[in-house]
């Protein structure tokens, strides 16, 4: 074969290449018709574009969800994105769809494996992932659930997300609740805190993409009261838009 044919089978090589990785690209963001996927999978596909175009292709598209946990009421002064059904005279109805939440915000941001990080401002980025409130007859039949409660339904239940392991296990990667530590970046208190299910309540995770040169550090999900967001979490920067 001539020197000539050898380099144009490497251009056609090469054009496939690219075809192919822009095909790969085009998935990601289009894989479903965006005007038909919800917006937790929109945010969950720019977060892996992101990551695939190591910064030099696409941006962030997540939006806080609103989500009202109702047991027949509305959510006053709430303008929910989504109303979750449940049975106030039960409790662990409750818990699920809060822990269901806390689960749906970990797998947005990837799990703990993908640098969703920007070069702009703070290196500490947190991801407003969700707010809550919960209606009348909720407040009514359950009107605090402590948070040793909560992370006890996590472990003893299973993640949508990771049939194989609890929601405890999934979120912070221990079977215990007695072995879990709380990130300093975020002020709870799992033995003494209580949702008060009066108050709304803020769905965090987030990233410090900056802890060392070599080194980035994945904060787990949290649920804190949103009143008290400033005093709960240190100094950073939110990178979710209001819906």
């Amino acid at each position: 074969m001539s020197k000539r044919g050898e380099l144009t089978t490497q251009q056609i090589i090469m054009i496939i290449i690219l075809i192919a990785s822009f095909v790969i690209l085009l998935y990601f963001l289009f894989r479903i018709n965006p005007a038909e996927t919800s917006s937790k999978q929109i945010c969950y596909n720019s977060v892996v574009l992101l990551d695939k175009g190591s910064g030099l292709v696409g941006s962030l598209d997540c939006k806080t969800n609103y989500l009202c946990l109702s047991g027949g009421d509305g959510c006053a002064d709430f303008n929910p994105t989504v109303t979750a059904s449940v049975d106030p005279s039960k409790k662990e109805g409750v818990m699920k769809e809060i822990a269901d939440e806390m689960a749906d915000c970990w797998w947005m941001f990837g799990e703990g494996k993908i640098n969703y990080g920007t070069a702009e401002g703070t290196s500490i980025k947190y991801a407003l992932c969700s707010i809550i409130e919960f209606d009348k007859k909720v407040q009514e039949k359950v009107p605090e659930i402590s948070y040793s409660e909560l992370y006890q339904y996590m472990q003893a239940h299973q993640s949508s997300h990771a049939t194989s392991q609890s929601y405890l296990q999934y979120l912070y990667g221990v079977n215990d609740v007695n072995l879990l530590v709380v990130q300093s970046q975020f002020h709870v208190n799992v033995a003494q805190d209580k949702i008060d299910t009066s108050k709304k309540y803020s769905i965090i995770t987030g990233i410090d993409d900056n802890v060392s040169p070599f080194a980035d550090e994945y904060f787990k999900v949290y649920i804190i009261p949103t009143a008290e967001t400033s005093f709960k979490i240190v100094a950073g920067e939110f990178i979710t838009k209001a819906s």
